[in-house]
């Protein structure tokens, strides 16, 4: 008896490790697919640890779409990289931040995009699928992902779980391949939207961001984390159309708070809210986002402030 339970023992970790090679496989064949924007490609780039870069730009998609790193390479002669995430809040773009230091060599200088949004508290992460290819046997990702109702402790440690529904993948990849059938969908972290403006501003109620203090304290945390690794900070609000900032009631409330946190620790911060650029709505295709001429345009002008701020240290 004890014999026939340690066989059918050693089989069941037979199926499991067979099953786990599998989805290995599976989830390396889907880290290269131009997935939901191209995000899952770029936390791929930032585990492979090859990303050796003198500037890193974090944010959300108000960074990953306005700041061309080409533009500010050329003009920094630095290597530049983006990392901006779609979508994200504060707690998910720290945490790019930190796994990019686990993996590559720390930049010189890292420039953070924030926004009125940047430390909203969400009950749902936006496009929760991306992390799934890295699901398997990684704490620190479930540690990250645990308070979110859409976060199961199965996708992490049995194989192939998260793939059950093989119909939902194979429609992504199908999608994925239509914008991108190899390489890279952004590049070097950035990817530029041709859009015209499509938005009704009248039609738009005005509203508040909501505020999450707990969540705020990672800013410290951060900062108190690129003082340890001896990293430059700049922090950015990128341009936004003048009239659709009058939508957001509390959003001089919020920067200011941004303004004199930064103030209290002698790190620059640039506003490029009332910024020429932010009056140009043909440089935009949402009141938040600029199109591909807007990204142009802010990043040479980035570049420029940029220079003079690394040039001053």
């Amino acid at each position: 008896m004890k014999r026939k339970l340690i066989l059918t023992g050693i089989g069941l970790l037979g199926i499991y490790f067979t099953l786990s090679l599998v989805d290995l496989g599976y989830s390396h064949y889907l880290k290269k697919q131009a997935l939901f924007s191209g995000e899952v490609q770029q936390w791929n780039e930032v585990k492979k640890g090859e990303l050796k870069t003198d500037l890193a730009i974090f944010g959300s998609s108000r960074a990953f779409i306005h700041v061309n790193p080409k533009i500010l390479a050329q003009k920094l002669d630095q290597k530049v990289y983006n990392f901006g995430l779609n979508g994200s809040k504060f707690g998910m773009q720290y945490y790019r931040f930190k796994q990019f230091l686990k993996y590559n060599p720390s930049p010189k200088t890292i420039v953070w995009v924030l926004d009125s949004f940047s430390f909203s508290k969400i009950d749902k992460l936006y496009q929760p699928n991306q992390y799934v290819p890295f699901m398997l046997f990684n704490d620190s990702l479930y540690q990250q992902l645990k308070p979110y109702p859409s976060t199961h402790l199965l996708d992490f440690i049995v194989p192939l779980w998260r793939y059950r529904d093989q119909s939902y993948w194979k429609d992504e990849v199908r999608k994925s391949q239509k914008l991108q059938k190899e390489g890279l969908y952004r590049y070097k972290g950035f990817r530029s939207y041709n859009r015209q403006w499509s938005v009704n501003l009248d039609e738009l109620p005005a509203k508040s961001a909501d505020f999450d203090q707990h969540e705020y304290v990672l800013l410290d945390e951060m900062i108190n984390r690129c003082e340890a690794e001896k990293i430059q900070l700049i922090f950015v609000i990128a341009p936004e159309f003048i009239q659709g900032q009058h939508k957001m009631l509390n959003r001089d409330l919020i920067i200011n708070r941004y303004k004199n946190t930064l103030a209290h620790d002698q790190l620059p911060f640039i506003d490029y809210s009332t910024d020429s650029l932010s009056y140009k709505k043909s440089l935009f295709y949402n009141s938040t986002h600029m199109n591909a001429s807007g990204a142009d345009a802010f990043s040479k002008e980035l570049a420029d402030d940029l220079l003079r701020i690394l040039k001053e240290n």
